[in-house]
């Protein structure tokens, strides 16, 4: 049986590491630019899924992160755009 403890632990994440943040928005192209605007580094950036009814859609962002820091601040950042609606 499993203990609280158990699920306490954190994750250890060697870096640096490609992290993978996946993006959500309605329109495509703005999405795919605000991606690309929250950071000078190359990004790889795949089409993911389009919702049910076609409003949204989904990006795989793989970014190089050199530590936990910069990969929050990333994501911190993606959040906050206007252009992007989820970011998991």
């Amino acid at each position: 049986m499993k203990r609280i403890e158990d699920f306490e632990q954190k994750v250890q994440i060697e870096y640096p590491t490609v992290w993978r943040y996946k993006v959500i928005g309605q329109d495509a192209k703005k999405t795919r630019e605000a991606i690309k605007s929250v950071t000078d580094r190359p990004t790889t950036i795949t089409f993911s899924k389009q919702s049910n009814r076609g409003k949204y859609q989904s990006f795989n962002a793989d970014i190089m992160v050199h530590s936990e820091e910069e990969r929050e601040k990333i994501y911190h950042d993606l959040k906050k755009h206007e252009d992007i609606k989820m970011v998991l």
